[in-house]
C-alpha cells in the first residue's frame, strides 16, 4: 500500500517538553481514532488514516550526535518498539500492547528524570546563542543607528526579553519535573 493513497492531516497542537505524557496520551488516542503519527515539527503533528488501532507512545530525548546511540536505537528496537518520527533530539516510539503488556522505557522515575536533565543539557546552546545576540558589549545591533535601525534594534530587544522570559520559564519547569521525580523515586 502506498502513502500517497493514504489521506493525512497536519494538526497544530502546543504541548511542551515538560507535558510528554500529555502528548503521548493525545497520540494515542488520534491512534484509536484511526489517525497514525507520521512526522514531527515544533507544535505540527502529521497523521495518516488507518483503521483505529490501540497504540502505546512513548516519548525520549536523546542526542542523536552520542557515541552510543546505535545501542540506544538497538535497546527500543529488541524492546518491540518502533521509531515513528523524530524531532530534532526528541524520539517518538510506538508499540502494539501484546496481551496488555507494554514495556516501559524508563524503570523508574530517577532514570525518567534523567530525560528531562538531558534536554536541560541540550538547552545550554540557546543559552550561548541568546548571550550573543543580547550582549551589550558585543553591540551586534548599535546603539548609535539610524531611527529605523533603532525601532529594528528595539524590537529585536524585545523579542529576545520575551525568549528570555521564556527560557527561564521553560527551565523552571524542567527542573521541576526533574525534582517531583526524583522525590517520588525516593518514597
Amino acid at each position: 500500500m502506498k502513502k500517497n493513497n493514504k489521506e493525512t492531516k497536519t494538526v497544530f497542537k502546543a504541548i511542551f517538553a515538560w507535558e510528554d505524557e500529555k502528548e503521548e496520551q493525545w497520540l494515542e488516542n488520534m491512534a484509536a481514532e484511526g489517525w497514525r503519527l507520521e512526522s514531527v515539527a515544533p507544535f505540527f503533528y502529521k497523521f495518516h488514516q488507518m483503521a483505529p488501532e490501540e497504540v502505546v507512545y512513548r516519548l525520549d530525548y536523546k542526542n542523536t550526535l552520542d557515541k552510543d546511540y546505535a545501542d540506544y536505537s538497538t535497546i527500543f528496537r529488541d524492546s518491540g518498539w518502533e521509531l515513528v518520527a523524530r524531532m530534532s533530539n526528541w524520539h517518538y516510539y510506538h508499540i502494539n500492547p501484546q496481551n496488555t503488556q507494554v514495556p516501559e522505557i524508563y524503570n523508574s522515575n530517577r532514570a525518567k528524570s534523567q530525560k528531562y536533565r538531558r534536554l536541560l543539557v541540550g538547552l545550554l546552546p540557546l543559552v550561548v546563542i541568546y548571550v550573543t545576540l543580547f550582549n551589550p558589549a558585543l553591540n551586534i545591533f548599535g546603539s548609535n543607528a539610524s531611527s529605523t535601525g533603532t525601532l529594528f534594534s528595539k524590537v529585536i530587544e524585545i523579542f529576545l526579553a520575551a525568549f528570555l522570559l521564556f527560557f527561564v520559564y521553560v527551565v523552571i519547569r524542567l527542573w521541576s519535573k526533574i525534582k517531583k521525580l526524583e522525590s517520588q523515586s525516593k518514597e
